[in-house]
């Protein structure tokens, strides 16, 4: 099987040595991933950034990263820590988590459809919004020499 532009070849997998199930289990995950991120950037140029979870360094993780996303930036050249940088962190979990409160879910898998449904309701254009913001908050960023720079945005 060959390599394509949206999944990492099975030989490609095997040589990194990962066993059947979790190959079966990284194509599921960046199969969805790569249909989320054209769905929301509309075929748009995007970058994917990564922070310090311990699972973005595994071996699985950055080989369907490289067959994905090329030009991702990798963890290391993003500094540890750093939710306000991270739109993720400084913008989208809290609208999220909005949009829940005050429920109650009786499973995990009830809270990760109502997270779903919240997610697929969040307008693309406070996304892109949230996104271009970023330049100006690593601006900051950097004239506050890595300090808390929320009060020059």
């Amino acid at each position: 099987m060959k390599s394509s532009p949206h999944r990492p070849s099975i030989e490609l997998l095997f040589k990194r040595g990962l066993g059947s199930a979790e190959i079966a289990r990284r194509l599921q995950i960046s199969s969805s991933t790569v249909r989320i991120l054209r769905r929301h950037f509309a075929g748009g140029p995007f970058i994917l950034q990564q922070d310090w979870a311990p699972s973005h360094g595994s071996r699985s993780t950055l080989t369907v990263l490289k067959a994905h996303f090329p030009g991702f930036l990798d963890k290391n050249l993003w500094p540890a820590s750093s939710p306000d940088l991270n739109p993720m962190d400084f913008s989208v979990w809290g609208m999220l988590e909005g949009k829940i409160a005050g429920k109650v879910f009786a499973t995990v898998d009830d809270l990760k459809a109502a997270l779903e449904v919240a997610w697929a309701s969040i307008d693309d254009g406070y996304l892109r919004r949230t996104v271009n913001s970023v330049k100006k908050r690593l601006r900051a960023c950097v004239k506050a020499r890595g300090s808390n720079f929320e009060i020059l945005l």
